[in-house]
């Protein structure tokens, strides 16, 4: 049986992303395409998965060449970024952490001037 092939627009519903963007993530080498019918770009139906990783990757904050690296790389690099990203997203998960207990604070103090409040100036 043939795997199924995704036109670019079927994959660019299918991921949320616009055609311009999925040239453009086949043009850097983030996705394959896998063959052209008719001249028109086909991809496999795994790309799905490579997009949605992108996706969240750069939700995450990831640049693209990041994801690239990850994506792309045979060597076995990539450990050392992606041990080089945990860090980095836990600290601002600490921050982020940090800064919700300060404004949970400030919205449960009952002052009506931010600036006055004691809550604030304890952070």
């Amino acid at each position: 049986m043939t795997p199924e092939l995704l036109s670019i627009g079927k994959l660019a519903d299918t991921t949320g992303l616009s055609v311009s963007a999925v040239r453009y993530y086949d043009q850097i080498g983030l996705i394959e395409t896998a063959t052209r019918v008719g001249g028109k770009r086909r991809f496999t139906s795994e790309t799905i998965g490579r997009v949605n990783f992108v996706q969240r990757s750069q939700d995450a904050g990831f640049s693209l060449e990041e994801i690239r690296q990850i994506l792309n790389d045979t060597a076995g690099g990539w450990h050392d970024l992606v041990e080089s990203k945990l860090d980095e997203l836990t600290k601002r998960r600490d921050r982020l952490n940090e800064a919700i207990a300060m404004l949970s604070e400030i919205r449960e103090c009952g002052c009506e001037v931010v600036a006055t409040c004691k809550a604030s100036r304890s952070c």
